[in-house]
């Protein structure tokens, strides 16, 4: 996955929270809280970030990815380590 569109990461973080949490694709929405509106918690998180690690061949900071608190903070990120060199967090 090279420079995806917000739209297609969006898509594809909606596929994933169905498959993994079973959370309606409706209610992946940019300004969902991971937290308090989707209640994912640190295990879920783990799963989110190795997910999305494995499908862009991103390696996500920890401390980076913790700091996340939207669906469109995740957006952001995964796009900004797309554009960055070699996709590798720094």
């Amino acid at each position: 996955m090279r420079e995806p569109t917000a739209e297609a990461l969006l898509e594809y973080l909606r596929n994933l929270f169905e498959k993994e949490f079973e959370i309606p694709q409706e209610r992946v929405i940019p300004a969902a809280r991971l937290i308090e509106d989707l209640e994912l918690d640190s295990l879920d998180a783990v799963v989110v970030a190795l997910r999305v690690e494995e499908e862009t061949g991103l390696e996500l900071d920890e401390d980076e990815f913790k700091a996340l608190d939207t669906v469109a903070s995740l957006v952001a990120l995964v796009q900004r380590r797309l554009q960055g060199p070699a996709g590798v967090a720094s």
